[in-house]
């Protein structure tokens, strides 16, 4: 098992996903990807993390359940099973011991690292019958549709808005990034993999979009605008 001693370390971002059978969640609309922190490393084979968080709310880790967690280290992102095997409270602080399953592997697609956020956004559905037609430079005010993006990655994004979409039509988004103090205006075209209603407001859906076509140079504004974000969080709660 390789250590993770010198390779990840206190403080270091996590995402996790829960296990099901040992699989990630099929069903795109149960998927949640959680966000906490490395709290300790206990033992060589052990990490202690903050009881993690989803869309601003704690969720409780049951001891047994198994995560699929991708660690955000200075070398690059890491990524391995981990199992639940104990919960404790320093304080206000709720955290949780983390038993490695398998072998702490580098993920070397990190265009796929989640960024949350809340950038405002608009969309549009195309149709078939726009399909061979199309051109976003023809379009109207009223032909867009108003959400906010909640997380972003250089693969895609996961929004909100007041509709429910069908999943068989291209969509094409168009936001803003800030990127080194330049403000991008971004057009992206996708496809949606998932819409559903949200658990915590029953008039907003939540939108799962892929990238497609997307130009290198276009990739790397996000990827650059992501990590950009992630050092100024992480300086925030250092306090610097």
């Amino acid at each position: 098992m390789l250590e993770m001693q010198g390779i990840i370390s206190v403080g270091n971002k996590v995402d996790m996903e829960r296990l099901i059978h040992g699989e990630l969640e099929i069903d795109e609309s149960k998927r949640r990807v959680l966000s906490c922190r490395i709290m300790d490393m206990p033992k060589r084979n052990i990490i202690r993390i903050s009881m993690p968080f989803y869309e601003g709310r704690m969720v409780p880790l049951e001891i047994g359940d198994q995560y699929m967690m991708n660690i955000y280290a200075d070398k690059g992102i890491y990524g391995s099973r981990f199992t639940v095997i104990s919960r404790m409270k320093d304080g206000n602080i709720f955290m949780a011991d983390m038993e490695i399953q398998d072998t702490l592997k580098k993920i070397q697609r990190r265009e796929y690292f989640r960024h949350n956020c809340r950038i405002p956004a608009q969309y549009h559905m195309i149709i078939p019958e726009e399909l061979d037609t199309f051109d976003p430079g023809n379009m109207t005010e009223t032909d867009w549709k108003k959400g906010i993006l909640l997380d972003i990655s250089g693969g895609g994004v996961r929004m909100v808005s007041e509709f429910h979409e069908d999943i068989s039509c291209p969509i094409v988004l168009s936001f803003q990034i800030d990127v080194s103090g330049n403000i991008e205006s971004l057009l992206l075209y996708g496809r949606l993999l998932a819409s559903y209603q949200t658990a915590n407001n029953r008039i907003l859906f939540e939108q799962r979009v892929e990238f497609e076509h997307i130009d290198d140079k276009t990739r790397e504004k996000i990827i650059k605008f992501i990590f950009d974000e992630e050092r100024k969080k992480i300086s925030k709660e250092k306090g610097f």
